[in-house]
């Protein structure tokens, strides 16, 4: 964490400047890694930051077609900024009984790996872009701005997020202003993980920046659930070692491409936080709500609700040293006369 004496030397500066009727923002972070071409709008003036640099509580945060830059603030929450990036700081309070962090994202690409802010105030945690609200409550995740639109990417979490208050599951993207949750590709991985790799001066060399943990662990034959509980057998990812798992995958027929997501709780095997989204355009394309177990090899998930339509998802489930996987049947049906609408397969994995 950076050293309270930053914070404590801000106030002071702050109380004596009250005398004069003026009192400028306080540092809440600090530089920790960039590329030239990083800004601070601070006071109406651009100030260019560089290594160890203050970043302020009320900063705007801008970098240029070949400026990125890595934050850390207080709390030990980490922002890593992409080139042509715009990031205005409006509340970042890191102590007290209510801290938060609330931040206007204008354009760019930028990373957020939250930090103790979200543990003491789940709620207090949020991005907003031209077109979404992020609410935050422990999470890896990236968001784009651009051309009109907004993509928010989780890529790791150990609990929620919300875009526009539609649960987004780890592996998933949703684009706005229209839109719905859907896998992420390679493609959107490197996209993340490149758009915010900076240089450190120390190094000279490019590196990307706090990448996510790498699970490490020895192979194992796979088990079923009934012969072991589902505890996370290596170190690395928050879910692994709390005991939780979301798993997500695709839905597959002879017509339709679509995708699922949940939440598993690792040592009781139940199963929460269900969304399936069908490829058939005349089905709700994200139903939610599921729930449901995992018992032995044997998984059952319902409750998948939207409109007229309900889900359902019955297969097998197992787990190796990768974690979770699943697979099995998917049906989809008409409440009104109980009339099947679509099925097919689906297969998944814990990620």
């Amino acid at each position: 964490m950076i050293r309270s004496m930053l914070g404590r030397g801000a106030l002071a500066l702050c109380l004596t400047l009250l005398a004069g009727g003026v009192c400028t923002a306080k540092d809440v972070g600090q530089v920790i890694s960039f590329k030239a071409g990083v800004t601070a709008q601070r006071d109406g003036q651009a100030v260019a930051l560089d290594m160890k640099s203050p970043v302020g509580d009320r900063d705007t945060l801008t970098t240029d077609a070949t400026g990125r830059a890595q934050i850390l603030f207080d709390d030990d929450t980490t922002v890593s900024l992409g080139s042509n990036t715009s990031l205005s700081l409006e509340t970042v309070v890191a102590e007290g009984a209510n801290p938060a962090f609330k931040a206007r994202m204008g354009q760019g690409v930028a990373r957020f790996i939250t930090g103790k802010i979200v543990e003491k105030n789940p709620d207090g945690f949020s991005v907003v872009t031209p077109d979404a609200t992020v609410g935050i409550r422990g999470t890896i995740f990236a968001v784009r701005v651009g051309n009109g639109t907004t993509t928010v990417f989780v890529t790791n979490t150990t609990k929620q997020v919300f875009v526009n208050g539609v649960l987004v599951p780890t592996g998933f993207k949703i684009t706005l202003p229209q839109g719905a949750p859907t896998p992420m590709t390679p493609a959107d991985h490197n996209l993340v993980s490149g758009s915010v790799a900076a240089n450190s001066p120390a190094s000279g060399a490019t590196a990307q920046l706090a990448p996510p943990s790498t699970v490490v662990g020895n192979p194992v034959t796979p088990t079923t659930l009934a012969q072991t509980p589902i505890v996370a057998q290596a170190l690395g990812e928050g879910f692994r070692q709390t005991g939780n798992a979301n798993v997500s995958g695709s839905l597959t027929n002879e017509v339709y491409t679509g995708s699922f997501s949940f939440l598993v709780n690792l040592t009781s095997g139940n199963v929460s936080n269900g969304v399936m989204q069908s490829g058939n355009s005349d089905t709700p394309m994200a139903m939610t709500g599921g729930r449901g177990s995992i018992s032995g090899s044997s998984l059952n998930v319902s409750g998948f609700t939207a409109d007229d339509y309900s889900g359902s998802m019955s297969g097998t489930a197992a787990r190796n040293t990768s974690g979770l996987s699943v697979s099995g049947g998917y049906k989809i049906t008409n409440n009104s006369d109980g009339q099947l609408r679509e099925s097919g397969s689906f297969s998944g994995k814990q990620r």
